[in-house]
């Protein structure tokens, strides 16, 4: 796997002496995933952490619920929206089928929500999962401005400690 991987642990802690590694327990992995090439990175990241902890994972897929604002007036159709699920339902299950190759111990949830980040950040809380393991696009000056960045707001907002998995500098758009 060729990604570099750079890890932030999300924690209020009164001072730096008094962390202590040992009391972190990854027993339940969530790895959210869009089956983007970064993404597939994260997934692969978190197979091998799961296995090599010995650890639950989950795969997580969120299907971005269109804004009122965002859809023309002709509007989405109730087919062309039961053909995006069932897509999704297909990816995620060839992907979970990959998981499953190198480790047995892993799931998958599918969600639908109108803001992604805050649904990842929900569906960890609910699961008692205690390590998140995301990618990033990567966008650096004008994108990273205009787009944002979700995997800094779920930093910002994780309820556990967070892996960030980006892809290599030749790979940024």
């Amino acid at each position: 796997m060729k990604a570099s991987i750079e890890t932030s642990i999300h924690a209020e802690v009164p001072t730096a002496q008094s962390v202590d590694i040992s009391k972190f327990t990854f027993s339940h992995i969530l790895a959210p995933t869009d089956f983007s090439p970064n993404s597939d990175k994260a997934v692969d990241c978190a197979v091998q952490l799961a296995r090599r902890l010995g650890a639950k994972l989950t795969l997580l897929h969120i299907a971005s619920e269109p804004s009122p604002l965002d859809l023309p007036i002709e509007a989405i159709s109730a087919e062309e929206s039961e053909g995006w699920k069932k897509e999704a339902q297909k990816r995620m299950a060839d992907q979970l089928a990959r998981a499953k190759l190198q480790y047995q111990e892993v799931d998958s949830v599918q969600r639908t929500a109108l803001h992604q980040r805050d649904e990842i950040i929900g569906v960890a809380r609910e699961l008692s999962a205690n390590l998140l393991v995301i990618s990033t696009h990567g966008y650096t000056g004008w994108k990273h401005f205009l787009l944002g960045s979700d995997a800094e707001k779920i930093l910002e907002h994780a309820c556990c400690p967070t892996l960030v998995v980006r892809s290599d500098a030749t790979t940024r758009h």
